[in-house]
């Protein structure tokens, strides 16, 4: 039998004024996902369960994925898309389709990625059943549901299974091509937002509702479930929670689990909170510089790249340039870090010499201005990660400071250890996120959470929805 793979995975913030283009993606096409299955662990997990079953043929057809970051491009979409359909066209006769998507991604002028990728296979391929693992923090449509067969979702925050949720997305597949058993799907929806950071799932209520799922996914015949929690940072009609559960020609099960599900959420959503300490950025700063531990992690919350926003929020920077200098004196502080492929270029011509730069707040402009500062400039790292980002590690009078030029994340140690920094050294951490990732939780001696105004503001209430939702 012939299994067609390939997806999309981008998850767009309606807030971030920042059109997402191919020059932010990472696409591989053919055998290239194969070459590079690595870099995208869902399609991983996709692979590797076919590798084992020699009755299956995998035709891979194109993989695209990029940092989250604002709406995408219409024009790349298309094309991205139009590709998708040629490999499809020139393949044998596909029997399924197994997809690794977001369940988030949203294109200027179209809105939902996923809905509309789902309808155009739907039409050009009337009866082919479609498989997809996806993010936790998938926005179900209607649509979605209407014309895929099947869907499971991570069920990890900070999110460390998504080669598992590919394997089972392919087991799905599996067990209805070669059973002849239809999938039912059932789905309750919540009408509900809630910030990415109260919803850990090593936490309550998270845990216990994580482990609902798990116990379902025990009985026989109950392929999935899932919690899709949507994304709180798109200004989306069809946005919130949904519990979604798939059994073995069960529709009366799937549907009443599902709906079983949705109100253990209901019930419980008056017990989510955030996971770290959390407080306004002037006062998570500070009682970071008291602290007699180190390194202290502070995040910038509201400006969490790897949520879809802007990496060029200055707050944290303005503070520490500013009102809370005089903290800073004999600590080491670094701050990862700022987008700003200007300010690259600028350091570029200027390595190891001082000068005076404007340094972010080029594309958020709603919720901060661009900071001046005395630097250095005194290390480069080309071609960083899978983006090829450049870094630029800068020196300034009360901190140091890496600079980026593409919109990557701040996740791991790997950007200081090609710096070349004794990170564990630092008094103070600053990184652009929200929960820390257990990389940073691995080397963290405290960590507070700074709610900083942004794009991802973690207070939902100070963001201007076009829907009416319950915010967590």
């Amino acid at each position: 039998m012939n299994i067609a793979i390939g997806g999309f995975f981008h998850e767009s913030n309606t807030f971030n004024p920042i059109i997402t283009s191919a020059d932010e993606f990472v696409v591989f096409e053919k055998n290239e996902i194969f070459e590079n299955r690595k870099s995208y662990l869902i399609a991983k997990g996709i692979i590797e369960y076919f590798e084992e079953k020699p009755e299956y043929t995998l035709f891979p057809l194109v993989f695209a994925k990029a940092v989250p970051n604002g709406e995408i491009d219409e024009s790349f979409y298309k094309h991205l898309k139009d590709k998708f359909f040629k490999y499809v066209d020139d393949s044998p006769k596909i029997d399924a389709f197994v997809l690794a998507l977001h369940g988030s991604m949203r294109v200027k002028n179209i809105g939902s990625a996923e809905s509309d990728l789902l309808k155009s296979i739907h039409s050009k391929y009337p009866g082919i059943p479609v498989f997809c693992g996806m993010d936790m923090h998938a926005t179900i449509t209607e649509d979605m549901l209407r014309y895929a067969t099947a869907f499971v979702g991570f069920k990890t925050a900070p999110h460390l299974d998504a080669y598992e949720t590919g394997y089972q997305a392919a087991q799905m597949a599996d067990i209805a091509l070669s059973t002849k058993t239809p999938l039912c799907m059932g789905y309750a929806r919540i009408r509900s937002l809630i910030a990415g950071e109260k919803s850990e799932t090593d936490c309550e209520p998270m845990k216990s509702l994580i482990s609902e799922l798990i116990k379902m996914e025990e009985e026989e015949d109950v392929c999935s479930a899932s919690f899709f929690l949507g994304f709180p940072w798109a200004d989306a009609i069809e946005n919130g929670v949904t519990a979604l559960v798939v059994t073995k020609n069960n529709q009366e099960k799937a549907n009443r689990y599902a709906h079983y599900l949705a109100d253990k959420f209901i019930k419980n959503k008056d017990k989510f909170s955030f996971s770290s300490p959390s407080y306004p950025p002037e006062k998570a700063l500070i009682l970071a510089l008291q602290d007699k531990y180190k390194p202290v992690f502070v995040s910038d919350s509201g400006d969490n790249p790897t949520a879809g926003s802007t990496a060029d929020n200055t707050t944290m920077i303005h503070l520490l340039s500013a009102e809370l200098q005089s903290l800073t004196y004999g600590k080491r502080i670094l701050v990862a870090g700022i987008y700003d492929p200007v300010a690259v270029k600028q350091c570029l011509e200027r390595m190891n010499h001082s000068l005076i730069l404007s340094i972010g707040g080029k594309f958020d402009t709603m919720y901060c201005t661009p900071v001046e500062l005395k630097v250095i400039p005194v290390l480069w790292v080309k071609d960083f990660g899978l983006f090829n980002s450049d870094l630029i590690l800068l020196e300034t009078k009360e901190f140091d400071l890496i600079l980026t030029s593409k919109h990557i994340g701040f996740t791991n140690v790997d950007m200081f250890k090609a710096l070349e920094l004794d990170y564990l050294m630092y008094d103070v951490i600053v990184v652009k996120l929200g929960y820390l990732t257990e990389d940073f939780k691995e080397i963290a001696a405290k960590s507070y959470m700074a709610l900083t105004q942004g794009c991802t503001d973690e207070v939902l209430s100070r963001l201007t929805y076009s829907t009416h939702y319950d915010l967590i």
